[in-house]
């Protein structure tokens, strides 16, 4: 009799263990980060990072976007933008960025609508999106839209940028003024 309970109670473990595990695995597979998602989440700290934060010292913005620049973006990262040099490299890039209060004053980054393609085989992320960059300088704001091509490879599981394409300003898009 103790045996059959035993073995009762053995039968209902395991299935309470696999219905378990089952449950676990689908929720993982329904609710964890996508491809996408984790792409369109690196690209979100990027345009956060990059924000001028209100008295900050270029030192310590200069030392903070280092920090994310090195895990956001491949060694070799590059940028090409229609008003600036081309720019190869995190610690290039990392200049780049921390000299922006000086020309741009207080900047906000948005990115808004995007399309991303994702090659599986290649490890690699094409994305198209709309960024919209506000900022005040003088007193004076200015709004700039542009689409921005970002392309990333994937290791390990983590999406790095690799090159940032930023198009020319159109001239339909009139400046925001206060």
């Amino acid at each position: 009799m103790v045996t059959a309970l035993a073995v009762a109670l053995s039968r209902r473990s395991i299935a309470l263990l696999v219905v378990s595990v089952s449950l676990g695995f689908l929720g993982w597979a329904l609710f964890g980060d996508s491809d996408e998602a984790k792409i369109l989440a690196r690209l979100s700290d990027l345009a956060r990072a990059v924000e001028t934060k209100k008295d900050e010292n270029m030192a310590f913005r200069a030392l903070r976007l280092k920090g994310v620049f090195e895990e956001a973006l491949e060694p070799g990262a590059a940028l090409r933008a229609p008003e600036l040099p081309d720019t190869h490299g995190v610690k290039e890039l990392t200049a780049l960025a921390a000299s922006v209060p000086r020309v741009y004053g207080e900047l906000s980054v948005s990115i808004g609508e995007t399309d991303v393609r994702i090659d599986e085989s290649a490890h690699e992320a094409h994305v198209v999106a709309g960024v919209t960059v506000t900022g005040t300088t003088g007193g004076e704001l200015r709004r700039d839209k542009r689409v921005v091509r970002f392309t990333l490879t994937e290791r390990e599981g983590e999406w790095r940028v690799v090159f940032i394409d930023v198009e020319p300003k159109t001239h339909e898009q009139p400046e925001a003024r206060p």
